[in-house]
């Protein structure tokens, strides 16, 4: 077990992160990248990523900090994160060199796969999901997948998911260790909503690790985001662990 102190020097980093400025987080991440400490450019650079790059996101330090996050997850050992990473940087410019990040993104799956294979222990996993997007939108569809392989598919009963309450909507095992989960939705505007919406379609991936004997909720969100300037509201997801 760590000793309290660095447990508490741990919180301590996260939260200083999560306050910092974008800027300030960027430019911490990539300092601790070049100078080969991962695990502070992995804390920077996502803390950067989760207050700066959201889908529709025009910063151009993007995709280059979502790239260097993914080379630091692969240095600390986790390429399901590294992949989520990959994945998330090829939505953003410039795409003249995306054919270095696909080849990233086939590296890590193809490690992903590699332990898979190997089988061992199992850990036990509940997704749950929440739809709470705005009355102008309606869900079209919702493919949830683990390790690649969908795990929920969803198209004429998905807006069945909206409401207040998470609702489970799928439960089974994986091997311990590194995983990725892919989240796929579409959300289309309802009648009479022309001017306040647009068609969406939500592509998110993040990792999450499991144990044995020690089971793994995750909660995946999809929610209404405020449009930048005059752009209109449009739908987002969020997932957390618990």
């Amino acid at each position: 077990m760590a000793p309290r102190s660095l447990v508490a020097a741990a919180i301590l980093c996260l939260a200083c992160a999560s306050a910092a400025k974008p800027g300030t987080l960027y430019r911490s991440g990539v300092d601790a990248f070049e100078a080969d400490d991962m695990a502070g450019a992995a804390t920077a650079l996502g803390a950067f990523v989760d207050k700066s790059c959201p889908l529709t996101s025009t910063d151009k330090r993007c995709r280059e900090a979502y790239i260097k996050l993914g080379h630091a997850h692969e240095r600390l050992g986790s390429p399901a994160g590294a992949w989520a990473a990959y994945d998330a940087a090829l939505v953003f410019p410039p795409h003249t060199r995306d054919a270095a990040v696909k080849a990233d993104l086939d590296r890590t799956q193809a490690q992903l796969a590699e332990r898979r294979d190997r089988g061992g222990d199992q850990g036990p996993v509940v997704i749950m999901y929440r739809d709470e997007v705005g009355d102008d939108f309606n869900a079209r569809s919702l493919v949830v997948s683990v390790d690649f392989e969908p795990v929920v598919t969803k198209e004429k009963d998905a807006s069945d998911l909206h409401g207040a309450d998470f609702r489970r909507i799928w439960g089974g095992s994986t091997s311990v260790g590194d995983h990725v989960l892919l989240v796929e939705a579409v959300h289309d505007c309802k009648p009479g909503s022309a001017g306040r919406c647009a068609r969406s379609r939500l592509r998110k991936a993040w990792s999450f690790k499991s144990a044995v004997h020690a089971p793994v909720t995750i909660q995946i969100r999809a929610y209404g985001q405020d449009g930048e300037g005059d752009a209109p509201p449009h739908p987002a997801l969020e997932f957390s662990l618990r």
